[in-house]
């Protein structure tokens, strides 16, 4: 939202200081919003204001990825409350009454952002409560564990067009010359528009025409074979086979996408390497050759062609890319068990605090009840409210990013976008080994702590 702001009011609503003064970037009123004392990053600081017919709003966004900001603002009205866009709690704030003014000190952390509303009425003094903060022990130890299956990404084939097999080809190379070979340029859907039927008209090809695609992947000992999946997408365009054995999708099953179809097959596996084929007859307008998955109770280690399954191990804290899981994408819940009493929500809250740790989002849970999301700093959550006498049960579930599993993961790709054309060329000196792959180090690092926020 904070980046969404900044696009749409680049300028018009930026007020710094400089050696203390008021500098006004666009002639803005200084009676109307003045800014002072700002301490960080001014830059990547925007606010956006709205003047109502009986109050203001001042939406401040914080949007350094490292660098906190503070300062104070003096806007049109006499008091100042803080609403917060995710809960709906409106919560009275500390502020100066300034002849028609209000003067708000406020501090937001890395990635922060405030929404305050300055009223015309003066209210009663807004003292900053001070509290006593403690750390609760837990009955036992950590414990970790993925929420879903292990998953590999295979992105190089063996391609078989007529009589010629190219070996350890990209998939988008693959994917490109089974084009051509069918007399188009290349893959006709790749960044176009169809207008009407105009891509569609296209597919009249031969009843001979089409391919096969070999991928490979290799099984050591002691996996466990049994719980292996195969992901095709859109799998009823192939006659899929492994290790020479045809394969059905499960009937209503999917992966990520309904496009993407399961097949079970544990008992087609082999320690050692094992080949999925892909045959296309006759090709279509439809069948654009992808990457292929293997799901399942496995860990991987780099090979010198991508990476090999071994049997998965326990996981603790750190990179979950350190530990068995470069491509995985999903959640892993980190859990403690505490013996509490219900506190008296009006003294006493019981905040969940995260440490260091690197995903997308963390969903906290209260005895398997989600009692909401921790994604900005401070990386905490009140979760008072879901306390039971006893021993409640406290997770935190990390959750990573597809980037890991679909890519790009290729030639440095930079952190943050995902243009088509970062998936269309392959990995410089051909399939590269596992520890090549460019992935994020998703997972904690640091244990969360349970804390007593006492008022003083």
């Amino acid at each position: 939202m904070a980046a969404q702001l900044a696009a749409a009011y680049p300028a018009n609503w930026l007020v710094k200081s400089v050696d203390g003064a008021i500098e006004d970037l666009t002639g803005l009123c200084a009676a109307d919003i003045q800014f002072t004392d700002l301490d960080g990053d001014q830059t990547m600081f925007f606010h956006h204001r709205r003047v109502l017919s009986d109050a203001e709003l001042v939406f401040l966004a914080n949007i350094s990825p490292d660098k906190a900001m503070s300062g104070r603002f003096v806007s049109r009205g006499r008091s100042a409350d803080v609403w917060d866009p995710f809960s709906g709690k409106v919560s009275s704030y500390p502020s100066e009454a300034l002849k028609g003014y209000a003067a708000v000190i406020f501090n937001l952390p890395p990635g922060g952002s405030a929404l305050f509303c300055l009223r015309p009425k003066k209210a009663g003094r807004v003292e900053e409560q001070e509290f006593r903060w403690g750390e609760l022990v837990p009955d036992g130890e950590l414990a970790v564990g993925a929420d879903a299956p292990n998953v590999l990404t295979v992105d190089h084939c063996d391609l078989k067009i007529g009589n010629k097999v190219e070996k350890d080809l990209y998939f988008y190379e693959a994917q490109r010359r089974t084009f051509q070979h069918h007399g188009l340029e290349r893959n006709p859907w790749d960044n176009a528009v169809q207008y009407k039927t105009n891509i569609l008209d296209l597919d009249n090809f031969a009843p001979d025409s089409g391919f096969e695609a070999d991928f490979w992947f290799e099984v050591g000992p002691g996996v466990d074979a049994a719980s292996l999946k195969l992901v095709v997408e859109r799998p009823t365009l192939y006659d899929v086979s492994v290790n020479g054995q045809k394969a059905e999708p499960q009937t209503g099953q999917w992966w990520l996408d309904k496009a993407f179809g399961v097949f079970e097959v544990g008992g087609l596996c082999q320690v050692g390497r094992n080949r999925v084929t892909l045959k296309a007859s006759p090709f279509t307008i439809h069948t654009e050759l992808e990457p292929v998955y293997i799901s399942g109770d496995f860990g991987l280690e780099s090979a010198e062609k991508g990476f090999r399954l071994v049997p998965a191990t326990g996981l603790g804290l750190g990179p979950w890319a350190e530990q068995g899981r470069p491509l995985y994408a999903g959640g892993v819940s980190y859990a403690k068990t505490f013996t509490l009493s219900v506190p008296d929500p009006g003294k006493e809250r019981l905040i969940v605090r995260v440490g260091e740790w690197r995903g997308s989002v963390a969903e906290v849970k209260v005895g398997g009840q989600s009692a909401g999301f921790i994604f900005g700093a401070p990386f905490e959550l009140d979760i008072t409210d879901f306390i039971r006498a006893g021993q409640n049960t406290v997770s935190v579930t990390v959750f990573g990013t597809l980037k890991n599993t679909l890519g790009p993961h290729h030639n440095n790709p930079p952190l943050g976008t995902a243009w088509p054309g970062m998936f269309q060329k392959g990995p410089q000196g051909g399939y590269p080994p596992g520890s090549a792959y460019d992935v994020v180090g998703y997972g904690l690092f640091q244990d969360f702590k349970l804390l007593s926020k006492t008022a003083i």
